[in-house]
Parts: structure tokens; sequence; C-alpha cells
């Protein structure tokens, strides 16, 4: 809609249009910003939920590895755990139960690392494009003051135009000569003759001595 000559022909309008979708995208921008939080908040509890399921998958497996591999050597089961006896497929069991569990942890953890990662760069980008909407903002402020100076000198230009006009008009009635004389112009005229002997009372005895 918006063409160069549609822009020439209606720049206020112009400028208000492109105001309006300026702010509707800080709004836009804003809600993103907000949402990014909220997502990042989730992503970073689940970072440490897996970070804490690790650390204890971690320890137990050290701990069955342990009895079970001194449990094995000496063929001396049932082994104590968590303060019940264990046989040997139980042992077995829990540790690849715990192995895999672990394993999983580590690749939620991965995959909620990579996210927020994801969640940092829109965040940059949010930033970005919120500076260069207000840089937009400022320049549309700008092209509205421009806009006002056109306008004063475009009335500044008619004004003066104006003006030529009328002097052109004054120009031409005092070059005409119609070659007539009215009464007016004669008793106008008259009125302005010396009267020497008045003067010559104003003057006084300067005038005389002459």
């Amino acid at each position: 809609h918006w063409t160069p000559e549609n822009i020439a022909k209606d720049p206020e309008n112009y400028l208000n249009f492109c105001e309006e979708q300026a702010n509707k995208a800080l709004l836009d921008l804003k809600a993103s910003e907000i949402s990014i939080a909220q997502n990042r908040g989730k992503l970073a509890n689940m970072f440490q939920d897996a970070n804490n399921k690790i650390a204890i998958g971690d320890k137990a497996l050290i701990e069955l590895k342990g009895l079970y591999t001194q449990a094995a050597a000496t063929t001396n089961w049932p082994v104590e755990w968590q303060g019940q006896k264990r046989d040997q497929d139980w042992m077995k069991r829990q540790i690849m139960s715990f192995s895999k569990q672990v394993e999983g942890q580590k690749s939620i953890k991965g995959k909620v690392e990579e996210g927020i990662k994801r969640l940092d760069l829109q965040v940059t980008r949010v930033q970005t494009a919120r500076s260069e909407t207000q840089e937009q903002l400022a320049e549309i402020k700008t092209g509205r003051e421009i806009l006002k100076v056109q306008k004063i000198t475009n009335e500044l230009t008619d004004r003066l135009v104006s003006i030529k006009s009328v002097l052109q008009a004054t120009i031409s009635t005092a070059s005409e000569t119609t070659g007539t004389i009215s009464l007016e112009q004669l008793a106008s005229e008259a009125g302005t003759v010396v009267d020497e002997k008045e003067f010559d009372k104003i003057m006084g005895t300067s005038a005389a001595a002459g």
C-alpha cells in the first residue's frame, strides 16, 4: 500500500502507520521477552533437577558397583545396601537401572543446556529488535519534525508569493502614467508651496541678514 508514490502523497499518515507498527512490534517483543524468561526459568529448573539426579545416581552406582565387585570376588551373597539384604540378581538389575536413568538424565541435561543457549540467543535477538524499533520510532519523530518544518516552509513560501504579488501590483500602479492631473493632486501640491515671508519670520535675524 505504501508505495513511494503514496508515501510522497501522504507522508503524515505513512508516519502514523509506521508508528503504529513500531509500537505493536515493541509490545510483541515485550511479550516474547516475558515468554522467553518463563521458558528459561523452566529449563533452568529442569537442568538443576537433572543435575541433582545425576549426582545421586552416580553416587548410588559407585556404592552398588563397589559392593557387587567385592561380593563377586568373595562370593559372599547377599550384600546389605540401604538397610536391606540384596542378592546378586537384584544388584545386577539395580546397577543396570541406575545406569540407564543416569544416562537418561544426562541426555535431558544436554538438551536443556542446548535449549537455554537457544533462548539466550533469542533474548539477544529480541533486544536487538527492540533497539532497532526504538531507533525507528526516533526516526518517525524526526520525520514528523521535518514535515513540520516543511509545512512552515511551504506556508512561508505562500506568504512570500503573496507579498511579491502585492509588491508587483504596487510597483505597477506607481509606474503608471496617465498624463492627467487631478484637482486633488493640485490641492496637495499647492499645500506644499513654501511661503517665503513666513520662512523669513521663522528664521529671524539670520534670514534678514541674508
